[in-house]
């Protein structure tokens, strides 16, 4: 037997159907007659748009390609990487930009800058990332979050959860809008171990098309985050082949199908559901305990003549955690031995959105949304003597209903505007009690509440292209709480100058303000017997974001992109006369004291990035980030933040290999070293005579953890047949089981107060077929 390798563009008898819509990304209108031809395949194959917008190419043979796509009057475009496969059509919606040049300036020339974000009024610090980079990037888990550990800026926090801390920031600071809508969480088993992260992504790559990611400094259709933004998008499903994908891994097991309703019509169905592979073998191997979870998510569409699309969208988890405690003292190692747990959480959105063109200049788009999250947490542990005693009780139940709409307006091939209004239904309903050491009978309230609010967020913001080379950003954004009766307003700015036809240089600003948690403001005190809300009046916490941008395009599929930045945090909630702020906050809990508005903090640093995009079946990503996060407590000092790692490499390469014509063996590997997270020393007598951690908040985030090389690796091998296609795959993250460390804990064996450390490797073998 003869087994060939060559790239993973090779010609081969097996064909697929690409096919799509080309439209302009302003107005959504089609363009008749665009063009998009295949870069590379000889002989040359391509098409045009027809009066509705739509393309069509057939017998395109399996492999990987590059389509490019002009149209005149706009500027050319490339859609890069894409997978052609024998098992499922090949369904692309291509968004073209009006040039600004006059039509005998214009010059075809695509651009092949796959990084680009989606969204056209992003000016720095913001990426587009496909659904199929979170499979084929080593440590993605096919994850959005752990994907975008890989980019400049970005640090991880442990191997178990999917937090992220964007230039030292804080993952609470992370907003997550899916279809257009805000959501309390986008992953299992949220703020568990770290706030702001979970387990396991939610997200289904096989519902999702191609989105964007923002570490600053972003557009102001964006609020309430502090940090970063995911904004993700749903595909529409196949509306004229009905398709199938099945798929069994370590992380989960899940089946999907789109398809038409009635074929020859163009309403579509897609739908995604999933249920954790530990969870139903647990039981029969005996293993009693595992974490549970299962998640649906749908999206129907209707296109209709004159009456623009409706769609029907939704998304939903449930996860379930049980933990016995031990009883035996004598086995007790640490606190987490002697604690039981019974933990659950239900999230889910749901959504009706309506999308209409009026003209070739204006297009509007309109959501009403529901989406809430409820949880529990019922933690007890055993007293020396023996006793089983509570010390954690929640009931958490926050959500909203929202109503959105968005106006997008083209004034000229210079000129658009995007604008928009959100009105947030507020509902609530928290009982949070604990216990203490010191006290372990008596469970202190710290949230008991109930109620109803209201918040709204609107923006506007104008894209400007001054010159063919020089183009701007500018816009506001604007929000209010009626809770604390607080309203902000941010200004946004962006200005972009090509200096060469290969050069770009950039600079933004922006005001980001976020609001806490409702439980915050409603968390009790009691004085002298008079329960109290100290915090009801809290003000919203706001960060100046500035940031230097320099790009260069070194080759058609090779860049360079440096962007130093700084970060001013203005009115953080700190514990007066106390080293605590809550941006260094980890958990989930609730506050028990009176907050004022006194803090403050920086973050300033430089991301550097160097890419090659996927071409002659090979790719590679550099990034590095230098930075500094420092914070002012309620008493008046200066100290590093929890997430100060000060540094973060990562180096990630992959290739790809066709095999036997029709196959695709791929393989990639990533490499990171980073600094470590901060903690707070002990203060060692008096954690030794209590049994446990008792910090020195004098010394607040003056200790860090050692660095570490972290190795994640992903091997995938795609069978393509001639009615389906089977992928196996390999995925490992912390190959080489690098602790992760966490803050000192008590240790019973040893009498002592040690760091608390834990080297967890992530595996997923998994086989999935599409048909």
């Amino acid at each position: 037997m003869v087994l060939t390798l060559s790239d993973a563009n090779s010609q081969n008898t097996l064909t697929q159907t690409v096919r799509g819509t080309i439209t302009d990304v302003n107005s959504k209108f089609p363009l008749i007659g665009a063009t998009i031809i295949i870069d590379g395949l000889e002989p040359i194959k391509g098409t045009t748009a027809d009066p509705d917008g739509n393309f069509r190419l057939e017998d395109v043979p399996v492999g990987r390609y590059n389509f490019k796509v002009s149209y005149i009057g706009y500027e050319p475009f490339t859609v890069s990487e894409i997978l052609v496969g024998s098992g499922k059509e090949v369904v692309l919606n291509i968004e073209l930009k009006e040039s600004s040049l006059a039509l005998s300036e214009v010059v075809i020339r695509a651009n092949t800058n796959k990084d680009r974000p989606v969204n056209s009024m992003a000016t720095l610090s913001a990426r587009t990332f496909s659904v199929e980079e979170t499979s084929r990037y080593a440590g993605g888990l096919d994850d959005p979050a752990r994907l975008a550990s890989a980019f400049a800026g970005v640090t991880t926090t442990q191997t178990a959860s999917n937090a992220i801390i964007i230039r030292g920031n804080s993952p609470r600071g992370v907003l997550w809008r899916f279809e257009g809508v805000d959501i309390p969480a986008a992953f299992h088993f949220p703020n568990v171990d770290f706030v702001g992260g979970g387990g396991i992504t939610v997200l289904s790559n096989q519902m999702l098309r191609n989105s964007d990611f923002y570490t600053g400094a972003f557009p102001a259709e964006y609020g309430n985050a502090s940090s970063g933004v995911f904004d993700i998008k749903m595909r529409t499903g196949n509306s004229e082949k009905r398709e199938y994908t099945a798929g069994m891994s370590l992380l989960g097991t899940d089946f999907s199908a789109e398809g038409p309703f009635v074929k020859g019509k163009q309403a579509s169905y897609l739908f995604n559901y999933r249920y954790s592979t530990l969870g139903y073998i647990g039981p029969i191997m005996n293993v009693p305990n595992l974490p549970t979870y299962q998640d649906l998510s749908f999206k129907l569409d209707f296109p209709t003549q004159n009456a623009g699309i409706f769609s029907f969208w939704g998304l939903g988890a449930d996860d379930i955690n049980i933990k016995t405690a031990e009883t035996d003292i004598s086995k007790w190692e640490t606190d987490y031995d002697r604690t039981g747990l019974d933990y659950f959480n239900r999230f889910g959105a749901i959504g009706l959105s309506h999308r209409i063109s009026f003209g070739t200049s204006t297009f509007i788009h309109s959501t009403l949304s529901a989406d809430g999250m409820r949880y529990g947490m019922d933690k007890k542990e055993y007293t020396f003597d023996s006793r089983l005693l509570p010390t954690d009780y929640i009931k958490s139940t926050e959500g909203k209903y929202t109503f959105r709409s968005i106006v997008n307006h083209r004034f000229s091939n210079r000129v658009s505007s995007r604008t928009g209004i959100t009105l947030n239904s507020l509902f609530f309903d928290n009982s949070l009690k604990k216990a203490f050491r010191d006290n372990p009978e008596e469970m202190l309230t710290f949230v008991d509440n109930r109620g109803t609010g209201f918040s709204t967020q609107a923006f506007s913001q104008f894209k400007i292209d001054l010159l063919p080379n020089l183009s701007t950003n500018i816009g506001f954004h604007t929000m209010y709480l009626n809770v604390n009766d607080k309203t902000t307003f941010e200004p946004r700015a962006g200005l972009s100058w090509n200096f060469t036809q290969n050069d770009e240089l950039s600079v933004a600003y922006g005001l980001h303000s976020q609001m806490e948690e409702l439980r915050t403001y409603y968390s009790q005190t009691n004085n002298n017997g008079t329960i109290e809300t100290p915090n009801k009046n809290l003000d919203f916490m706001k960060s100046h974001h500035f940031v230097l941008g320099y790009s260069r395009k070194v080759s058609d599929v090779m860049r360079i992109k440096i962007e130093p930045y700084y970060q001013l945090l203005k009115d953080i909630p700190v514990y007066p006369n106390s080293s605590f702020s809550i941006i260094n906050v980890t958990s989930n809990w609730a506050i028990n004291r009176k907050l004022e508005n006194s803090g403050a903090g920086k973050n300033y640093g430089i991301d550097v990035t160097f890419e090659r995009f996927l071409k002659d079946g090979y790719y590679y990503l550099i990034t590095g980030s230098l930075f500094d996060s420092k914070y002012v407590g309620g008493d008046g000092e200066e100290y590093s933040t929890r997430f100060n790692r000060g540094h973060v490499i990562n180096l990630l390469a992959g290739k790809e290999w066709m095999v036997k014509d029709k196959n695709i063996l791929s393989l990639s590997a990533k490499v990171t070293y980073m600094g470590g997270l901060r903690y707070t020393p002990a203060l060692y007598d008096e954690s030794i005579a209590g049994q446990m951690y008792k910090p020195d908040n004098s010394q607040a985030f003056t200790r860090q953890f050692p660095s570490s090389t972290g190795v994640d690796f992903s091997i995938s091998y795609r069978i393509n047949n001639a009615k389906y296609t089977g992928v196996w795959s390999l995925m490992v993250k912390n190959a080489l089981m690098q602790p992760d460390y966490s803050d000192p804990f008590y240790d019973f064996i040893t009498k002592d107060v040690i760091i608390d450390m834990m080297k967890m490797p992530i595996p997923s073998l998994g086989y999935k077929i599409q048909f």
